[in-house]
């Protein structure tokens, strides 16, 4: 499940439960549209997230370019943070 909230300059997702292809289309609409200065990827109460979960990452970050900065991923604890370390993200977003 996928919870969106924008504000004046960022676009926040808080993922819940399982993020992967069953999140694809709702993620996409999400993120639809003209691009905020910033996205915030909240999973600190994801609970798993796989390979696809990866790729709509990193499709997300071929949207807004090379700038690291405007994509934020808050990992929380547990898999997702594990899954994230081990792709080695922190290389190609701001993840805290």
């Amino acid at each position: 499940m996928i919870n969106v909230h924008r504000d004046n300059d960022a676009l926040t997702l808080r993922i819940s439960g399982k993020f992967n292809f069953s999140c694809y289309k709702e993620f996409q609409d999400a993120v639809a549209g003209p691009a905020p200065a910033r996205y915030v990827v909240d999973l600190s109460k994801a609970e798993y997230i796989d390979s696809s979960a990866l790729g709509m990452l990193l499709l997300l970050r071929e949207k807004v370019g090379d700038d690291a900065g405007r994509v934020v991923i808050r990992s929380g604890a547990g898999q997702p943070s594990e899954v994230l370390k081990l792709a080695n993200f922190q290389r190609l977003f701001t993840v805290n």
